[in-house]
């Protein structure tokens, strides 16, 4: 399709662009928007320019756009990863403005546009029709493999004391008192509510700047002294408590599962295909005299567990029984003693569950017959305080 220069002159009504209520605009000045030849296409939508935009809130949509870009974040941002494969980097401005950090800023496309347009030293570019952005082709988005976040994490400082009422504008606000893109990104806690947990991690431009911001003497918010500390160190301290913790636990189970079996009386089986029941393996384990407590089998994987009395250990049953086959063409092994201790624990879980069934059918069982005996009992007691009344009153 053939194409010409043209001229765009815009409706007189919609010349006049209308920023958020709460921003200070001049009056827009009427505009004409010529589109270079090559550059027009039928789908293409033309977002006209706005003068006089306030300096800081240029400032903070830029800030703002190039933190969405930036290599703390786009590497880890999904949503914005798959927007910028579909066409060569490049994000509608109304995407962006779904996200409510930018959208608080203002909700105007083209003020977002020409906020990126007059900024001198940004990451981020704006097209030529105004209505996407992207970060500029000779600024590589980095991989976030591994080694980026282990580098990430090696500049960011974990802080606590901050208030759960702190707003994120709030803290934003104060990581900027450190200096212009000195901290390049806030993280804030959150509990799975959603709430600000009162701590954060700052990651900064440098390493170097991270440790000297860890060697103030103090840093207080609203009066109120920060802990400070490597996010790394902060780390590790989690991990340990988190595996304090399981082993705690884990040993609580263990000392639970001892109370119903003893270990080295578990037996696995293999090549357990459709045809081989419970008690086809209970029928091949009495052949072979072996004492069996309870035989499980898991479909899905295609295996079996056997529990055997605790008269002989499994291994001295699977020494006796060396050269002998069976029709089933099962295999008997013995568990290393991490699974073993697994499926026990597991085996308790189930043995409890049955337990407790079974304690709750006996009381309702029990429940029920007590309110037949007491039932009886009132209605005994209701005749014969009625017979009295009536008594009384003749």
């Amino acid at each position: 399709m053939s194409t010409s220069n043209v001229k765009v002159e815009l409706p007189a009504e919609t010349k006049t662009i209308e920023i958020e209520k709460d921003t200070e605009v001049s009056p827009v000045v009427d505009v004409k928007v010529e589109l270079p030849a090559e550059s027009k296409t039928e789908n293409e939508t033309v977002v006209p320019a706005v003068a006089n935009i306030p300096a800081k809130l240029e400032q903070n949509i830029v800030k703002q756009l190039g933190f969405y870009f930036s290599d703390t974040n786009l590497p880890y941002d999904k949503f914005l990863q798959n927007e910028i494969k579909n066409d060569d980097g490049w994000v509608k401005i109304d995407v962006l403005l779904t996200f409510k950090r930018l959208a608080s800023l203002s909700k105007d496309p083209a003020v977002i546009a020409q906020a990126v347009k007059n900024a001198t030293d940004s990451i981020v570019e704006v097209s030529d029709s105004g209505d996407k952005i992207r970060r500029k082709v000779d600024s590589a988005v980095p991989v976030a493999d591994q080694e980026f976040l282990n580098e990430m994490i090696a500049r960011s400082i974990y802080c606590k004391g901050f208030p759960k009422t702190a707003t994120m504008d709030e803290l934003l606000e104060f990581a900027s008192t450190f200096g212009d893109k000195i901290i390049t990104k806030v993280t804030p806690r959150r509990l799975k509510t959603k709430e600000f947990k009162g701590t954060l991690y700052f990651t900064f431009s440098t390493k170097e700047e991270a440790e000297k911001f860890l060697k103030l003497e103090s840093v207080k918010y609203k009066d109120v002294e920060l802990e400070r500390k490597w996010e790394k160190d902060f780390l590790e301290e989690k991990k340990k408590e988190y595996e304090d913790k399981l082993a705690k636990k884990d040993q609580k189970i263990k000392a639970e599962t001892e109370k119903y079996f003893k270990k080295g009386f578990l037996l696995k089986v293999d090549n357990v295909d459709e045809n081989v029941t419970v008690e086809s393996i209970k029928t091949i384990c009495s052949g072979f005299e072996w004492q069996v407590a309870f035989v499980k089998i898991v479909e899905n994987e295609k295996l079996a567990w056997i529990r055997l009395k605790p008269v002989k250990a499994a291994k001295d049953l699977l020494e006796e029984v060396a050269d002998k086959v069976n029709d089933l063409n099962i295999k008997f092994s013995l568990p290393d003693e991490e699974v073993e201790q697994t499926v026990l624990n597991e085996m308790t879980k189930e043995m409890k569950g049955f337990l407790n069934m079974k304690d709750k059918m006996k009381r309702e069982k029990k429940r029920n017959k007590g309110g037949k005996r007491y039932n009886k009992r009132k209605n005994d007691d209701g005749n014969s305080n009625n017979k009295r009344f009536k008594t009384n009153g003749n």
